[in-house]
C-alpha cells in the first residue's frame, strides 16, 4: 500500500495541515517506526529494548544522573539498565575522576562491538524508513539538534524557577 492508496494519508488533507502539524506528524511516524524496527533486532546479545536505547547513548563515559537525563529516565531505572549493562559485560562504572563522589558509565570493549553493531543497524533502518539521502539526514539532523538544544534549555529554565 503506497501514500495514495493509504487512507490515513491523504494527500488533500495533508496540504490542509499546518507546517508544524506536519513535522510533528512526521517526527512521530519516523520515532514510531525506527523504534519498532530497533526493537524487533536481534542482536548477539538479547538485551531488553530499553537497554539498547540507553547503550546506543554511550558513545562516551557519562555520569549516571546525566544519562538519566538524557534518555528521560528516572535514575532507579538507570540503575537497573546499568546493571544489566555490566551483566552482560558491555559496561563499567569507575568513579569521576573530577568527583569522586558520582559514578562514570563506560562500555567494555565488547559494549563497544555491540553498540557498534547497534547504531549501523539504526541507520540502515533510518534511511529504509525515511528514505532520506545522506544530504536529506544531514538538513534533518542539523534542525532535530537544535530543537533538541531549545527542549533542554527550556527544561533546565523550568529547573531553575
Amino acid at each position: 500500500m503506497n501514500c495514495e492508496s493509504n487512507p490515513l494519508f491523504d494527500p488533500a488533507v495533508e496540504a490542509a495541515l499546518s507546517d508544524e502539524l506536519r513535522s510533528l506528524l512526521g517526527v512521530d511516524a519516523i520515532y514510531t517506526q525506527v523504534l519498532a524496527a530497533i526493537e524487533g533486532l536481534a542482536l548477539e546479545d538479547a538485551l531488553p529494548d530499553p537497554v539498547k536505547r540507553v547503550l546506543i547513548r554511550l558513545e562516551q563515559p557519562i555520569r549516571m544522573g546525566d544519562l538519566a537525563r538524557a534518555s528521560n529516565l528516572l535514575p532507579s531505572t538507570v540503575t537497573s539498565i546499568v546493571d544489566m549493562l555490566e551483566d552482560e559485560g558491555l559496561a563499567e562504572r569507575q568513579r569521576d575522576p573530577s568527583d569522586r563522589r558520582a559514578w562514570l558509565l563506560s562500555l567494555t570493549e565488547k559494549g563497544q562491538a555491540t553498540r557498534a553493531e547497534l547504531v549501523e543497524k539504526a541507520s540502515e533502518i533510518f534511511h529504509a524508513v525515511t528514505g532520506f539521502d545522506s544530504e536529506d539526514t544531514e538538513a534533518f539532523a542539523r534542525l532535530m539538534d537544535k530543537a533538541r538544544k531549545n527542549i533542554h534549555e527550556t527544561l533546565l529554565d523550568r529547573s531553575r524557577k
